[in-house]
């Protein structure tokens, strides 16, 4: 790594380090919403290649429904309900 390289990647991650600590609550926040959406999604993890596949051609079929449904909405002026 040149001398050029190195003091970038430094000063990238001292600027990092300086938003962390200028920012705590939001780091913060951003964590718990990052352990909070892991929880959440833990059980996609367990699924089997199979039930991942069949979730998948059924959320596929759902769109194509809405998708050819969304076609016979009346579309209204601007403006209105």
């Amino acid at each position: 790594m040149s001398m050029g390289a190195w003091t970038r990647w430094c000063a990238r991650l001292e600027e990092a380090w300086n938003r962390h600590i200028r920012y705590p609550e939001l780091y913060r926040q951003l964590d718990a919403m990052r352990a909070d959406f892991q929880a959440r999604t833990a059980w996609v993890d367990e699924l089997t290649d199979e039930e991942a596949e069949e979730m998948l051609r059924g959320l596929a079929a759902c769109i194509d429904a809405m998708q050819d449904g969304g076609s016979e909405v009346p579309e209204h002026p601007e403006g209105t309900p």
